[in-house]
């Protein structure tokens, strides 16, 4: 095997490997921000359920009807 001739390596092979590179960079970076951006919404709706408590009835803001006089 070793005192055979070299197989012949493709001549675009270096420009295919970097253009993969570049394209799993790009998806690495998008899914990157992607998960920031996911983090983010989870922590503003943490945030609004911890102020604004929505299992909580509304409070009453009327007065009840006064019966009796």
């Amino acid at each position: 095997m070793l005192a055979g001739p070299y197989p012949l390596v493709p001549p675009d092979l270096a420009a295919r490997a970097a253009d993969r590179g570049r394209r799993l960079l790009a998806h690495r970076t998008l899914l990157h921000r992607l998960g920031w951006l996911l983090a983010l919404l989870a922590l503003a709706a943490l945030w609004w359920l911890v102020m604004d408590r929505p299992w909580l009835p509304p409070p009453v803001h009327t007065t009840p009807p006064v019966e009796g006089w």
